[in-house]
């Protein structure tokens, strides 16, 4: 019955072809419409596709981060003796601000400039002996930054610089321990950072980089006049930054 059906539709259709050749025309019209339509329709999807794939891989050619910073310096002086009292120095402590302008070769490689400043605050000598000063960081280097597509961000980078450092020791309790006589001292030296952290990206303008750690490692050398400068001839230092990032 379905191939008596089929075959009567078919007849029918011909019958119609003979009596109106025109509509033959237009069927055909009509096929090579839907052709050119299923064209444009895959070549969109391919488009759409194409793109979706470059904005997974997008990113910022240019960024820029102003940040907090804090360095934490371990006591290097070994322990020594003044007005018959032994003192022991301690760890030495400085806080300020600074910031990244970074340029991105890729999604993943980068290049970093690092400047920053901070207040060094610390009784580095004991109760009544304050070392007042501040200190300077420059420095530059790769960045590799993994981005997913998601917001969560990691990065590590390796920096090499100098720092320069300007320090004056104040004494109420006992006599200053200072190569220069009371007066700043100044000197800048080799700096070196490695570590990282990650950030966490708001919109696609900006980021939030909660936590950057990294080890600072300093050599200011051993040229100082006194006994208390022995095997001091490197600092190792531990540096944490967080701040925003700005994305352009």
């Amino acid at each position: 019955m379905k191939i008596r059906n089929a075959l009567a539709v078919l007849s029918r259709r011909s019958s119609e072809a003979a009596r109106h050749p025109e509509r033959i025309g237009a069927l055909k019209f009509n096929r090579k419409g839907e052709t050119i339509m299923r064209r444009f329709f895959v070549l969109a999807g391919l488009l759409l596709f194409t793109e979706g794939a470059a904005l997974a891989q997008d990113y910022p050619k240019f960024e820029t981060s102003p940040a907090f910073m804090y360095i934490r310096t371990s006591a290097g002086f070994s322990p020594f003796v003044v007005n018959g009292r032994t003192i022991t120095p301690q760890a030495l402590n400085c806080a300020g601000g600074g910031g990244t302008i970074a340029y991105n070769f890729s999604s993943l490689i980068g290049l970093a400039a690092d400047l920053g400043g901070c207040k060094i605050f610390s009784n580095a000598y004991g109760a009544g002996n304050t070392v007042d000063g501040n200190e300077f960081t420059y420095l530059f280097g790769p960045r590799l930054t993994y981005r997913s597509g998601s917001r969560f961000e990691p990065f590590a980078e390796l920096n090499f610089g100098g720092m320069r450092i300007s320090v004056s020791c104040n004494s109420s309790a006992l006599s200053c321990v200072n190569a220069t006589g009371g007066n700043t001292f100044t000197k800048n030296a080799f700096a070196m950072t490695v570590g990282g952290g990650f950030q966490v990206k708001l919109s696609q303008k900006f980021s939030l980089r909660l936590v950057q750690a990294e080890y600072l490692y300093t050599r200011f050398g051993n040229n100082c006049a006194l006994a208390v400068c022995n095997n001091n001839n490197s600092q190792n230092s531990f540096r944490l930054k967080s701040g925003i990032v700005i994305n352009w």
